[in-house]
């Protein structure tokens, strides 16, 4: 009788790990940048939520997609085509920025506390986390790194 495949956590850590651990570094400085634009945005400028989001994800991108590319998928500083990279995670972000946009306006129809707003966006773009991963790994920058074939 065959044996069901099941999951080695070990070769996917083997595969991924270092990128993963990467990504999650690279994560931390988006955060921070996201965060510290929404904070200024809704406390010093009194900006409404969604607005300050925008800002928000407009100032913590370009930061992002640099980082990930150049530290985690270990691309060179060289061409950085519009068409298979820079646009592709323009409409990740987007994407993230249309959730995390809904969110907010969700949590503002509920409460004034700017903090819940904070949260919300950080909960919104966490839940996307790991399929902008898989996004990033699979599609925008598959062949960066070698993969270990099977044994």
């Amino acid at each position: 009788m065959d044996q069901p495949r099941r999951l080695d956590l070990a070769r996917l850590w083997q595969d991924y790990g270092r990128r993963l651990v990467r990504y999650g570094g690279v994560t931390v400085v988006s955060t921070v940048v996201g965060l510290t634009s929404l904070f200024i945005g809704l406390y010093l400028f009194d900006w409404p939520g969604v607005f300050a989001n925008f800002i928000s994800v407009c100032m913590s991108t370009p930061p992002a997609y640099y980082l990930n590319r150049r530290f985690v998928w270990e691309r060179g500083t060289g061409n950085h085509s519009a068409s298979r990279e820079v646009g592709p995670f323009w409409v990740m972000t987007i994407f993230g920025f249309i959730v995390s946009t809904l969110a907010i306006g969700i949590a503002s129809l509920l409460t004034d506390v700017k903090a819940v707003l904070l949260l919300t966006q950080v909960a919104s773009f966490g839940a996307l986390w790991l399929l902008k991963f898989a996004f990033l790994e699979k599609y925008l920058w598959k062949d960066a790194l070698h993969v270990h074939e099977p044994v």
